[in-house]
């Protein structure tokens, strides 16, 4: 019997190889059909900052339109205004007393407030922005939810629009007096 001959050494990879670049390009193809395909949502943020005596807050009242809102700890008065369209300045401004509408006693209120996103039905005649600001007190241990009426004038409105709140919990038993 004679020995066989040796024969050159293959591996199996090497006869079916797929180039790398081939491999990259069908990764971004598919991942640009998967991002095409893929449900679209509008980026929103909303900033807020805050010291010891006052917050502010930014809020979406209509698409592209922010207002600020700022609320002073001290006072326990929440007020707002809202940039027109056209460049004219603050066109519409709004106002709350938080601390009777959350019955906040004492002369040591400690406030908290963010901004939320809220689809509301309006009343009629009227339209809700896209917004609401959650406002809450540790004293009393409320939280206060309060919608935005809105209605973008073409021209400055001085008339400051009123801020109620929707509605009022508790999340904890009131802190003692002090």
């Amino acid at each position: 019997m004679e020995p066989l001959a040796p024969q050159p050494l293959m591996s199996s990879s090497s006869r079916h190889r797929v180039p790398g670049w081939l491999w990259l390009t069908a990764g971004v193809v598919v991942g640009l059909g998967i991002a095409a395909l893929w449900p679209h949502r509008p980026l929103t943020a909303a900033t807020s900052d805050r010291n010891e005596k006052f917050g502010m807050c930014t809020v979406v009242v209509d698409p592209g339109l922010e207002a600020v809102f700022v609320l002073d700890f001290l006072t326990g008065r929440l007020t707002g205004a809202c940039l027109g369209k056209q460049g004219q300045g603050f066109v519409q401004f709004f106002a709350a007393d938080v601390g009777t509408d959350l019955q906040v006693k004492g002369n040591k209120p400690a406030y908290a407030m963010t901004p939320g996103l809220a689809q509301i039905r309006a009343k009629p005649g009227s339209q809700a922005a896209a917004s609401v600001i959650y406002v809450a007190e540790m004293s009393t241990g409320k939280v206060g939810c309060y919608a935005i009426p809105f209605v973008l004038p073409n021209v400055k409105n001085r008339e400051i629009a009123k801020l109620a709140p929707l509605d009022v919990y508790t999340f904890r038993d009131a802190a003692p007096v002090e």
